[in-house]
């Protein structure tokens, strides 16, 4: 079954069919396409109705699906051979003149050593009690020169992250501030409410 548009007498112009269909003029109904064929046959090319683009029958889309995949496939190829190099270097570019500095090669070899020998660095670090110090992070701050501000510093545009421009209340050393006022407050409330309160004693009967 064939969607074709509806069919006029010869005799009519495009202009009277316009008329005929007004807004409706890309209405169609179903034909049988044999039908359609045999009656259009027998009809000048001029009166003839144009037909429109048909859909894809799914069956023919699954025929050619893997011809389709094979093309793609080719035009993946060519994008990538024309966007290599012609010669292309896939190495480790060597090391920059005046490298390495000789107390980190030592220090990457001892590290390689102690790997060698079933020591892990990182493993070694999270079981050390000096990490659980909760005065580590500023002692490594300032062991690399980073004070309060630079911590959160990052590689993100100015429009996105910009550290220097958050209110004070974004800062962890701020929020602790306000957490101890806070602390300070409620503990001085209570103890003025136990100096308010009169403690009461229960009766007792005492016999002569």
């Amino acid at each position: 079954m064939k969607l074709t548009p509806i069919q006029f007498p010869p005799r009519l112009s495009k202009e009277k069919r316009d008329i005929l269909l007004g807004p409706h003029r890309q209405l169609k109904i179903a034909v049988p396409e044999k039908e359609t064929i045999l009656e259009h046959a027998s009809m000048p090319d001029s009166d003839r109705p144009i037909f429109g683009p048909s859909h894809e029958s799914p069956y023919d889309a699954q025929k050619f699906a893997p011809n389709h995949y094979m093309t793609l496939s080719a035009s993946r190829t060519i994008i990538h051979d024309l966007t290599l190099p012609p010669v292309p270097d896939l190495d480790i570019p060597p090391s920059p003149p005046s490298s390495p500095d000789p107390s980190a090669d030592a220090k990457f070899a001892h590290f390689l050593s102690l790997k060698k020998q079933g020591v892990h660095f990182n493993e070694k670090l999270s079981g050390s009690a000096s990490l659980r110090n909760p005065s580590l992070l500023k002692a490594m701050m300032n062991h690399a020169g980073i004070d309060n501000q630079e911590q959160y510093q990052a590689s993100l545009p100015l429009a996105i992250w910009n550290a220097p421009g958050l209110p004070s209340w974004g800062f962890t050393e701020v929020i602790r501030q306000a957490q101890r006022d806070i602390q300070g407050t409620m503990d001085e409330r209570r103890s003025v409410r136990r100096r308010e309160e009169i403690p009461f004693v229960a009766a007792t009967s005492s016999l002569p």
